[in-house]
């Protein structure tokens, strides 16, 4: 089980051995606490529950960090509940998924949510027939999965494939290659792809 709870700290530039920038965004992974333990005798599945920054005083019983996430796969014998995880378990060059929130954008018009095209703004047009949202009088209901405004971002986004450029365990920072979806300072998990 590869995986870590972190906090994206914003976008930068780095460059490679040859000169070519690379766009990387920063991440900052404090260690996180191991928190329990699924096994497939007693929960069915395999799984490791990690747990980032703890509330200190004000921890409950039931409450004791402030983001906790599961990261299922095999969990080593070494592992053990009250254990550290630190960026130190990726490796430069290694890819990983990135899981996060991405930007709410609010309500959204069907344009700018769905990508749709919009009729001529010149010379006039006589292609242009507003009418209702539904299709057949037969059916007499709006198909599923039809393009509509509403609202539009704050949603999970994974992205898959992505290269670590840079492993910082010093200062707990791990560099990845490209965007990652969210704000600054948003809670953001990796785990091996």
């Amino acid at each position: 089980m590869k995986g870590i709870i972190g906090k994206k700290m914003g976008m930068a530039q780095v460059f490679d051995e040859n000169g070519r920038v690379i766009p990387v965004t920063y991440l900052s992974c404090e260690p996180n606490i191991v928190f329990d333990i699924k096994t497939v005798e007693r929960d069915g599945y395999s799984s490791v529950v990690l747990g980032a920054s703890p509330l200190g005083k004000r921890a409950t019983k039931t409450k004791k960090f402030r983001t906790v996430k599961e990261f299922s796969g095999d969990v080593s014998a070494d592992t053990v509940i009250g254990a550290s995880v630190d960026v130190s378990i990726f490796e430069e060059g290694e890819n990983v998924s990135v899981v996060g929130v991405s930007k709410g954008k609010g309500f959204q018009g069907r344009v700018r949510r769905h990508n749709t095209r919009v009729a001529r703004k010149t010379h006039g047009t006589k292609a242009v027939r507003h009418g209702s949202s539904g299709s057949m009088c037969i059916t007499a209901r709006s198909q599923p999965g039809l393009t509509m405004a509403g609202r539009m971002g704050n949603d999970q986004v994974t992205l898959r494939s992505v290269e670590i450029v840079r492993v910082d365990a010093e200062r707990s920072i791990i560099a990845v290659k490209g965007p990652v979806p969210g704000a600054v300072n948003s809670i953001v998990f990796l785990k091996k792809s």
